[in-house]
Parts: C-alpha cells; sequence; structure tokens
C-alpha cells in the first residue's frame, strides 16, 4: 500500500459471547468498513503473519512491519472474513458474488484464492478496517504499533456467562475457558492483584470460572484506556435497545456518516430469517448475527439459577461497577442474592 493510503485500525474488543460477531457486521455493513473476524486466532497457523505478529507485541517491529501486518489482516480469507457481505467502496464485486466464492471456498479449499480475489480491495484513509478480537495479554503492543483506536464492548457478566455456558455445553466453544486451571495459568498475572488464588479458582463452578475470565476481560479494557490508545466503551444492551441513535453515535466516533446500509441491516438483524451458516451445521448458528431477543437485558434470569447469579456477582462486583452500566438488572440480581 502506498504510505499516503494505510487505513485507520480499529479494534472490537468484547467478551466472548459479549455481542461482538453482531456488533462486527453492524460496522462491517458500512461500505468504508473492512470487518476482521479474530484475525490473531485465525491466522496464528500462518508463519509470516505469526512473525509478524510476536515482533509487534514485543515492541520489535518496524514501521513497515506495522504496515505489513495491517494489509495481511484487510487480506480476505474464509477464516477471517465471513458472511453477510456487503457492498463496499473499494470492491467490485457484488456481495452474492463474495458469498457464493465464500461458500464454494468453504467446501473446496483449493479455490480459496479465488474469494481473496474477489473480496480483498485497496483500502485508504477514507476506510476503517475493524478487527473483532477478545482482549487478551500483550494486545496492547500490537495496538501501539499499527496505531489503532478501541471500541471496547460491555455485555452484562450474568448474559456473557449463560450465553457462553450454553456455548461450551452445545461444543461450540472451548471448554477450557471453565477450567481454573487453565484460567489460572493463562491470566495469574492479572488475577493475583486482585486478591485470586489457585485454590480460590478450584473451589469455583464452572459459571464462577467464567465469570473470572469476563472480570479479566475488564481489566484488560481499563489497561487499554488508561493508554495513549483513543478507546470509546459502548454498552450492548443500550446498542439493542435503541439500535440507530446508538450506532450513530459509534459512527460518528469513527468519523463515519451512519448509512441506509447500516440501518438496514440493524432492521433485518433484529428479525428472524435464514443464517446461511444452517449449512454448515447447527453450531455454526451459535454464532448467528441476528439478534432476535428482544430483553436481553433479562434473558440470563431464566437460564441461570438463583445460585448462579449470586455466585457471578460474589466474583465481579467488588472490582467492576455493575450498577453503573446496568442498573436495572444490577436490582435484579441482588434481589437474587
Amino acid at each position: 500500500m502506498p504510505k499516503t493510503a494505510l487505513p485507520k485500525s480499529v479494534l472490537l474488543a468484547g467478551s466472548a459471547r459479549g455481542g461482538t460477531s453482531w456488533a462486527l457486521k453492524v460496522l462491517d455493513s458500512h461500505p468504508a468498513v473492512c470487518g476482521c473476524h479474530e484475525p490473531f486466532y485465525q491466522l496464528s497457523s500462518d508463519l509470516e503473519f505469526k512473525a509478524l505478529f510476536e515482533q509487534l507485541k514485543d515492541g520489535q517491529g518496524t514501521e513497515e512491519d506495522a504496515r505489513v501486518f495491517v494489509q495481511r489482516t484487510i487480506d480476505a480469507r474464509i477464516e477471517t472474513h465471513k458472511p453477510p457481505f456487503f457492498p463496499k467502496q473499494y470492491l467490485k464485486s457484488p456481495a452474492w458474488i463474495q458469498t457464493s466464492a465464500w461458500m464454494t471456498a468453504k467446501a473446496f479449499r483449493p479455490l480459496e484464492p479465488v474469494f481473496g480475489y474477489l473480496a480483498t480491495g485497496n483500502l485508504d484513509e477514507r476506510h476503517r478496517v475493524v478487527i473483532k478480537n477478545r482482549p487478551f495479554p500483550g494486545l496492547s503492543g500490537i495496538l501501539e504499533a499499527i496505531k489503532a483506536d478501541a471500541i471496547l464492548l460491555l455485555r452484562h457478566p450474568c448474559g456473557v456467562v449463560s450465553s457462553w455456558k450454553k456455548g461450551i455445553q452445545m461444543g461450540a466453544m472451548e471448554a477450557s475457558s471453565q477450567d481454573p486451571k487453565a484460567t489460572w495459568a493463562r491470566y495469574s498475572d492479572i488475577l493475583q492483584p486482585l486478591a485470586f488464588t489457585a485454590k480460590k479458582l478450584d473451589s469455583m463452578t464452572a459459571v464462577g470460572v467464567l465469570a473470572v475470565n469476563w472480570l479479566v476481560d475488564t481489566v484488560l479494557f481499563r489497561e487499554y484506556e488508561r493508554s495513549l490508545m483513543r478507546t470509546r466503551t459502548v454498552v450492548y444492551c443500550d446498542l439493542v435497545r435503541d439500535p440507530i441513535n446508538e450506532w450513530t453515535k459509534v459512527f460518528d466516533w469513527l468519523g463515519l456518516p451512519m448509512t441506509e446500509s447500516v440501518e438496514t441491516f440493524l432492521t433485518a438483524s433484529s428479525k428472524p430469517s435464514f443464517d446461511i451458516r444452517r449449512l454448515l451445521g447447527k453450531r455454526y448458528t451459535y454464532f448467528s448475527v441476528k439478534r432476535g431477543d428482544k430483553s436481553p437485558l433479562a434473558a440470563w434470569k431464566k437460564h441461570l439459577t438463583v445460585q448462579e447469579i449470586q455466585e457471578v456477582m460474589s466474583i465481579v462486583t467488588p472490582h467492576f461497577d455493575v450498577e453503573r452500566y446496568w442498573p436495572e438488572t444490577h436490582g435484579m440480581a441482588v434481589a437474587s442474592m
């Protein structure tokens, strides 16, 4: 890419089951946005990408390394660029052709370069590259290297835990997130200052360990907020409750106008409809971008027991001001306790 044509990178960070799949597609429905699904994880088997990742994370990469890293992120792959697809300012191929190419490449991997050719465009400073990823230790080095902004998406801890638990039971998500030993091995450096111990995690139920994972994400959010990067915290429930107004604020923060294509997707994603990923099996629909549930503030109360709600809140509230973001549901949770 010419040095004057680098698009702005934006991290969309959120907990697993925190609404990031839907939020990414809302952002991606804008004609000036290139949405990328978890490239740091999905491209970990790409040796060149992994080498760049490690260099930038350790602060050893050059400005040119950062530019190449952003371009490798933009390059369309079936793992990082998924349906639904939308018309783009920087692409000539219609969205339906991209969808057809993606499905064909998914079934016959040697054809993936065809999808890559059709879905990769030349982006410049008018565009935004939005990278959806769960926060993790060391990610701040990458964000600093590529000069990224960050959207921090918050969903109620009980809502996240309830959906995460369901995903593990379905086999759609890795069970290691509810394993106390695996969680301690990953996050002990973050958890020790919060007075957690390996023994304390071992005493928790699977729901409690998932709540700890949610808490770790918020600690990393605070790290981003204290850094030099520009951040915006967005509450998932607010986006669902008043989508047009709340998303208009987000796009304004990104320096982009609200468009008809975004409004159309917001309307469509709130109604039940056929998801093309059903063709790949039931577990894929678990990550649907359709927001059919009209009461995300309270849905978790039907799926978690009183004891599970009590455990989640007892873990989270000493370290995070839940009432600040969810005053209505905080009262419900307290009543359950």
